[in-house]
């Protein structure tokens, strides 16, 4: 967060009085004020993944022994209330921004000109909420789960299955339509990645991004109540927090890093979208990173499915049947 904060502040000058047609002095300390931008963030962006990787190791598969009730992930958010799980968003979503500001910035760097500096700097001052915010939240959670009583952990998923009748059939419904809507997406994000591949900047970076944020929603929900029961053999217990941990082989780190993965190379298709179209002069380095991402996005895909639907497809070819009954 130093090495971010020390950043923006280079960025906020670069971003208010950058002025590319003058070669006086005070611009040529902005254009070196930019450089300097993206050294530091450059190391905060790898600060700060390396951070929220260990923090969600934490929680998945470190910390419940030392939280009272807990047996997994699960039991460590539940102690942290709320602000565990809001951490987790606003860690996410700002590691999404600067991401593609990354992807922004270096093909900003392929031209000698930079003419996407400014828009560069904006983007990575965008972040600056989101990080904030995940800080704070991060230090609630780990001061309310130091002075939690026991948890109930797996208890309160059980406690959810035996719900009332009503609710049992609008969660029916729910992961009946989120199982299906993540094969449907999946496949339509895989056609357009394919697309993408092959004839860079016909598809919509927006949209793009649009869906593989839908479809990650899905995905999560399918796994929970879909695809874990394969994992754990039972029909009953849907938490995506056991997967990660060394019973089930820490399956839950490759499944949810597939889909991590292509959400970020959604919106780094995006930020390289929007250069494609707004500077010509790009439109090369441009080409490049969205051939790359959309590769990226098709081996994570594939990635995902083979993880998450394997064992699924193992269980039906060894019984003749499938465990869950949406097929």
């Amino acid at each position: 967060m130093l090495l971010y904060g020390l950043a923006a502040l280079q960025a906020m000058d670069v971003f208010l009085n950058w002025t590319p047609d003058l070669a006086d002095a005070r611009q040529l300390r902005r254009e070196h004020a930019a450089d300097i931008a993206s050294l530091l963030a450059r190391g905060s962006v790898i600060s700060l993944a390396v951070a929220v990787v260990l923090g969600l190791v934490g929680i998945a598969a470190a910390w419940h022994p030392v939280v009272p009730g807990a047996m997994c992930g699960t039991g460590v958010l539940q102690a942290m209330g709320p602000y565990g799980r809001r951490a987790m968003l606003f860690w996410g979503l700002g590691l999404i921004v600067l991401h593609a500001w990354q992807v922004l910035d270096r093909m900003n760097r392929s031209d000698p000109e930079g003419p996407a500096t400014r828009t560069a700097a904006r983007m990575l001052i965008a972040a600056a909420p989101l990080l904030v915010l995940a800080v704070h939240s991060s230090w609630l959670a780990l001061m309310h789960a130091d002075a939690v009583p026991a948890v109930s952990c797996c208890a309160a998923v059980y406690d959810r299955i035996l719900a009332g009748p009503a609710e049992k059939t609008a969660a029916v419904r729910f992961s009946v339509l989120a199982f299906w809507g993540h094969l449907i997406g999946g496949v339509a994000l895989l056609g357009l990645a394919i697309r993408e591949s092959r004839t860079p900047g016909r598809v919509p970076g927006a949209g793009m991004a649009g869906l593989a944020f839908l479809w990650a929603v899905a995905a999560a929900v399918a796994v929970k109540q879909v695809w874990s029961a394969s994992y754990y053999q039972v029909l009953s217990h849907p938490c995506p927090w056991c997967l990660f941990l060394p019973e089930y082989h820490g399956a839950g780190f490759i499944i949810f890093g597939c889909g991590a993965v292509i959400v970020m190379e959604a919106a780094a298709i995006w930020s390289a979208d929007s250069l494609f179209r707004r500077y010509p002069q790009l439109a090369q380095a441009a080409s490049r990173r969205l051939r790359s991402s959309a590769r990226r996005i098709i081996w994570a895909l594939i990635g995902f499915a083979m993880t998450a639907a394997g064992p699924a497809i193992f269980w039906r070819l060894h019984t003749g049947a499938w465990i869950k009954a949406l097929f």
